[in-house]
């Protein structure tokens, strides 16, 4: 699942958005304008899941794949990053 909503939106209401989400999936918040301010991502492990995490880079690999899928911008989150750190 992969959500857009104003601040305010998800302001009034984060704790039950969170619980929500899934693992991985994203939640892009909006300002007045329309212009994207932040990006949710989930950490919540599934509740199935009773096996404990070996595999960092596959289950890391996943996720920076389905943030690029969801990723809109023209520039790659790199680049952003590397703007805002200037």
């Amino acid at each position: 699942m992969s959500l857009s909503m104003p601040v305010e939106t998800a302001e009034h209401d984060l704790k039950s958005l969170l619980e929500r989400l899934h693992l991985g999936e994203t939640v892009t918040l909006v300002g007045d304008e329309g212009a994207p301010l932040a990006l949710l991502i989930s950490l919540k492990p599934e509740p199935s899941a009773a096996k404990p995490i070996t595999d960092w880079d596959v289950q890391l690999d996943a996720l920076a794949h389905q943030i690029g899928q969801a990723w809109k911008s023209d520039k790659s989150a790199v680049k952003t990053l590397e703007e805002m750190r200037r």
